[in-house]
């Protein structure tokens, strides 16, 4: 799968949240709903290993989304390792070990300190400055959603249920970026862990179903 400008798409826009350290455009797509009040953000892509990422949050574009809700989408948020095929970022870095919630140096690719990577930087920025009502972290092999922290868990529930996996309750990784969303920005966060290796068409079919299920529930979340 390309990384190449996206047209419009039903009323999607692009744009970018930063650069790689190879100079690479960390690409957003937002949806720009008029009047929108509900806000969600899709951050996809973050290990270049996992082959399904991108094209399941390409196929969220053509998905139904609320007349008053916002989506953004990070395709892939380390587009170098997407390029390598490989989990790290350009400098060796795991970003999914990287962000400042425990960060830990004992991690041989967590990097020389907490966020220190552009590529978190970036996430980071975006989500502090937008505050989103909830933030969808998409990885995978390991088949289930996971709510994090305080988010709720119908939420997993709803996701779960449509794409037919799991739902794993008390998800938490050292430098992750879920967990930093969650328990540090105070963001409701929730984590979706696609089953398997596997780039088949019907794990994509069965996600964007749990992607439509999740839309109409997400409510304002008032503490943010």
């Amino acid at each position: 799968m390309r990384l190449d400008p996206v047209a419009d798409r039903g009323r999607w826009t692009q744009g970018s949240i930063g650069t790689t350290v190879q100079g690479r455009q960390i690409v957003r797509w937002d949806s720009r709903s008029r009047g929108a009040t509900r806000h969600v953000t899709v951050v996809s892509g973050m290990h270049g290993n996992e082959r399904i990422t991108y094209p399941l949050a390409e196929a969220f574009l053509h998905t139904a989304r609320p007349a008053d809700m916002n989506v953004t989408i990070i395709p892939s948020l380390n587009p170098d390792g997407w390029a390598a095929n490989t989990r790290r970022n350009a400098r060796g870095v795991d970003l999914n070990r990287n962000f400042p919630w425990l960060w830990s140096s004992s991690k041989d690719s967590s990097g020389p300190g907490p966020g220190s990577e552009l590529e978190t930087q970036a996430a980071m920025n975006l989500l502090q400055t937008e505050r989103p009502d909830l933030v969808i972290w998409i990885h995978q092999p390991l088949d289930y959603v996971a709510p994090v922290a305080d988010c709720p868990i119908q939420y997993a529930e709803l996701w779960a249920n449509a794409a037919g996996i799991q739902v794993r309750p008390a998800v938490s990784h050292l430098g992750g970026g879920e967990s930093w969303s969650a328990r540090t920005a105070g963001l409701r966060s929730m984590l979706v862990e696609v089953t398997s290796w596997s780039t088949a068409q019907s794990l994509v079919d069965d996600h964007v179903r749990g992607f439509t299920a999740l839309l109409p529930h997400v409510s304002v979340h008032r503490s943010k």
